[in-house]
């Protein structure tokens, strides 16, 4: 609504244009303020999601199934693959320690502790090779998770 007024010979109007120029740009601003705002507040959530959730272990379902047996193991060597046996789930591994001969494909590091399936062979146990093709061998950290995971594919053959 403009509004005039007058002072001394001089009328004075608030709604020139030099006002609405002013007062649009002040609007354009604040929508460009907002929608930045926005934009961050994403681009934060994103990466808080990604970081709390990112790369979770899934076993292979095949790998598992297929192997003897799987093992909860600490690695003592990684070059030439001594784990010291904490756990075997399929009850078939009864020594303390095996020596694993593909151990070293894997990369890893020594005192990790790992749920790791075997298979045995004429020349020792191995880890059980994946159907991925090309790919070395899996093996997986101790997790809540990874042993849940592995509780129910033992149970029921298959991943919930």
């Amino acid at each position: 609504m403009p509004i005039a007024f007058q002072v001394e010979n001089f009328v004075v109007r608030t709604d020139s244009p030099q006002d609405a120029a002013a007062q649009n740009a002040t609007r354009v601003w604040r929508w460009f303020v907002l929608v930045v705002s926005l934009t961050g507040l994403w681009i934060v959530g994103v990466g808080a999601l990604s970081l709390l959730t990112a790369n979770p272990v899934t076993l292979n379902r095949d790998q598992i199934l297929e192997s003897t047996d799987v093992v909860t193991a600490v690695v003592k060597d990684a070059n030439h693959g001594d784990v010291r046996v904490e756990k075997s789930w399929k009850d078939v591994v009864q020594e303390d320690e095996l020596e694993l001969s593909n151990l070293r494909e894997t990369s890893p590091s020594v005192g990790a502790r790992l749920l790791i399936p075997v298979s045995s062979s004429r020349k020792g146990w191995r880890v059980t090779l994946s159907k991925l093709p090309g790919e070395p061998p899996l093996v997986y950290p101790v997790t809540e998770e990874s042993e849940r995971q592995l509780r129910q594919l033992l149970k029921n053959g298959r991943l919930p």
